[in-house]
C-alpha cells in the first residue's frame, strides 16, 4: 500500500500564498513548490519569510519572499507586479492571511476590531482582487480562499475573527458568480 499523498504536476504554475511565513501558509508553500510550482511567499513576517524562501531556493525550488501587509492596497500591488516580474503570469492564489484577537463582545476594541476585519477580510478581497486581475490577463487561474468553522458558526470571545470568516465564506461566493 502507497501511503505518500498524490502528488500534483505544478510544474510551470506560480501560486501566490498569503501569510505563508508560517504555520498553513508554509505548509502550502512547502508542498505546492514540492509539487512543482513556483511559488511567492507574502508575508509581514521578514525574517521567517525570507528564511522560507532561502529554505525553498535551497533546495532547488522557485520562491520569492515579498513584504506584503495585505490590507494595504499599494503593498499588495507592488507585490502582485514584483511576482509577475518574477515569474510572468499567476496561475494560483492561496489566500491565506489571517489574525485573531480574543475579547468579549462588550470588551472588543475598535483597533482590534478594525485590525482583525482589514487583515482578514479586506486583505482577502484586496490580494483576491489584484491577482484575479492577472489570471484574467493569463487566461486562467484558481483561488482558494482560507475561511473557518466560525465563519459559519458563532464562538464566544472572537466576534471579530467569526465576523471576518464569515465575510470571507460570502466573498468567496459573490467571486465564483
Amino acid at each position: 500500500m502507497n501511503n505518500n499523498p498524490v502528488q500534483f504536476n505544478l510544474h510551470g504554475r506560480v501560486v501566490v500564498i498569503t501569510g505563508a511565513a508560517q504555520g498553513i501558509g508554509a505548509a502550502c508553500a512547502q508542498r505546492l513548490s514540492q509539487d512543482g510550482a513556483a511559488v511567492a511567499l507574502w508575508d509581514v513576517d521578514d525574517t521567517r519569510g525570507q528564511a522560507l524562501a532561502k529554505s525553498l531556493t535551497d533546495q532547488g525550488r522557485r520562491a520569492i519572499y515579498q513584504h506584503c501587509n495585505v490590507a494595504n492596497k499599494s503593498e499588495v500591488d507592488a507585490a502582485t507586479a514584483t511576482t509577475v516580474q518574477a515569474f510572468g503570469h499567476i496561475d494560483g492564489l492561496v489566500n491565506n492571511a489571517g489574525i485573531f484577537k480574543a475579547a468579549e463582545f462588550l470588551d472588543i476594541t475598535e483597533a482590534d476590531w478594525d485590525a482583525v476585519i482589514n487583515v482578514n477580510l479586506k486583505g482577502s478581497f484586496l490580494v483576491a482582487q489584484a491577482v484575479a486581475r492577472e489570471m484574467v490577463k493569463h487566461g486562467s487561474g484558481a483561488i482558494v480562499n482560507m475561511s473557518s468553522v466560525n465563519g459559519v458558526m458563532a464562538i464566544p470571545s472572537i466576534a471579530s475573527y467569526n465576523v471576518s470568516k464569515g465575510g470571507i465564506n460570502q466573498l468567496t461566493r459573490v467571486m465564483a458568480l
